[in-house]
Parts: C-alpha cells; structure tokens; sequence
C-alpha cells in the first residue's frame, strides 16, 4: 500500500485541517499516528490522504479549505473546482426539486458530521469506562491487601493478649496492678 508519513504540520496543509483537528482526530482515532523521536507522525495511504482533502474542499464549514482555497486562488485545479461547483449552484437554484435534493444533501452531510462527533465521544467514553475498570481493579487489590494485613494484626492481638493473660495467671495478679504498684 502506497503509505505517506506526514508531520502534523504536513498533515495540516495536505488534508485541509486545523492542528486542533489533526489531534482531535488522531484521539479519536481518524488518523493513525506514531510516535518517533522527533514527534508524532500521520501515517496515511495517499488514497484515504486525497478522500478527505476532496472532502475537506467540498465542505462549507472547513476554514482550512477555505484559506487553502484562497491562498491558491490562481491555482487551476480550484478554479476548475469553483467552476463546477458554481455550475452546479447555477442549475440548482432554477429548480425547486433540486434545492430539496440539495438542502437534503447538506442535512445528510451534516447529519454524517454529527454521527462522527458522536462516534468520538462514545469512543472517549469507552476510554474512560476502561480506566475505571482499571480503577476499581486495582481498589479491589488494595482492600484485599489492607484486609490480609489486618487479619494480620488481629492474629498478633490476640497472641499478645494470651501472652499478657499467661504472665497475669503466673504472676497471681493482673498484669496492670503489677504496673499500677511501681
């Protein structure tokens, strides 16, 4: 498979992200990622890298598209992209059934961003369930510890406290008026 490995900074300028959503993808496992000496690296295939620019492009929300978009406005391949989509607006507008397939497209799209957001957050959930599991294992651990050790020192207790009626029973007093006399 054709693979890039990209910085973030990279990652920014070629797929059409913010920084905060090249992280937040990568938490939520979007992106893949590895770690190396000098920082995190994307690893992408170049297909699933020109899918999301593509995407990124079409989207009406992404800022980095846009500035990307301006930036390279003499660039022939937007101006071809503009003029198709502008076509596309043009034909759209004449006709009633075509603004409905379109506001439909949008709300889908929309719908689509939402269903990912959520797809993130149950993910960060699933997270946070696991690290209380994790949580509670290691509680339970503990109390089990704490438990032996005080089954311990019950044990010692009542060893002194035979020990202390042994010497009480020898010495024909208690232990403690022994004490009390010096």
């Amino acid at each position: 498979m054709d693979e890039l490995k990209l910085t973030i900074q990279e990652a920014q300028e070629l797929l059409l992200l913010s920084q905060s959503s090249v992280y937040s993808w990568i938490d939520k496992g979007k992106l893949r990622s590895i770690e190396t000496p000098g920082g995190k690296l994307i690893v992408i295939s170049r297909k699933e890298a020109e899918e999301i620019k593509n995407f990124n492009l079409k989207s009406r929300r992404n800022k980095a598209a846009k500035q990307f978009q301006q930036k390279n406005s003499d660039d022939s391949t937007i101006l071809e992209i503009s003029a198709t989509n502008a076509e596309i607006l043009e034909n759209d507008t004449g006709n009633d059934s075509s603004n409905a397939s379109s506001d439909l497209t949008l709300q889908l799209i929309s719908r689509i961003e939402e269903l990912a957001m959520d797809a993130g957050r149950f993910k960060q959930l699933e997270i946070l369930r696991n690290e209380e599991k994790e949580n509670v294992k290691f509680w339970q651990e503990k109390y089990y510890e704490l438990s032996a050790d005080l089954k311990k020192k019950d044990a010692e207790i009542l060893e002194l406290r035979a020990q202390i009626a042994s010497l009480s029973q020898k010495a024909g007093k208690s232990i403690f008026d022994i004490f009390k006399n010096r």
